[in-house]
């Protein structure tokens, strides 16, 4: 049976999701046999139901007024997680937006995502042994021609082009078991 891998990205209203910070967008690709599947792509804009900090906005662009309407992750983190089922998560520095969605699940009452994860970050630096290693520069160290905008899909596809790339240097999705991990939630 192949591996599913999904790619994920999370923009937020900060980096501390235990001091209130929440997700405000959620973007996701599947790989399917080395192949990024963009027509299955998931996205959806989450009305945070808190203040979106101007400096904030200023990295994202996304405005307390875009997401007044959005749904809420009351009803997005059941989709996502249904959308996720049991494939292999992949993230660049996934810790991070795995626990944003530890949080979501928290305030949702839903049960954590326990999928199994690779992170880009980590397989960077293992790759490439020489950083830097913020994805603007894997992007284009490793010649993908689109570049992160700071926009969950976008950056999405960014992260699962870097990823097929770096599974390439390293000899191919099948070398990659032991950098594997298990999310516990």
């Amino acid at each position: 049976m192949r591996t599913v891998y999904v790619v994920i990205d999370t923009e937020t209203t900060g980096s501390e999701p235990m001091k209130g910070d929440r997700i405000i967008e959620i973007g996701a690709v599947p790989i399917y046999k080395g192949k990024v599947m963009s027509d299955l792509a998931f996205h959806a804009l989450v009305n945070p139901e808190v203040i979106i900090p101007g400096h904030i906005t200023g990295v994202h662009g996304l405005k307390n007024d875009d997401l007044v309407q959005a749904p809420t992750m009351i009803e997005v983190f059941p989709r996502f997680k249904d959308y996720l089922g049991s494939s292999l998560v992949v993230g660049h520095n996934i810790v991070a937006d795995m626990t944003f969605l530890d949080m979501a699940s928290k305030e949702t009452g839903i049960a954590p995502l326990t999928n199994r994860y690779l992170d880009t970050l980590e397989l960077a630096k293992e790759a490439l042994r020489n950083g830097p290693f913020k994805l603007t520069d894997l992007a284009q160290r490793l010649g993908v021609l689109e570049r992160p905008t700071h926009r969950a899909l976008d950056d999405a596809f960014v992260t699962a082009r870097v990823f097929l790339e770096l599974a390439r240097l390293m000899g191919g999705l099948s070398r990659l078991r032991r950098y594997v991990k298990n999310w516990r939630g």
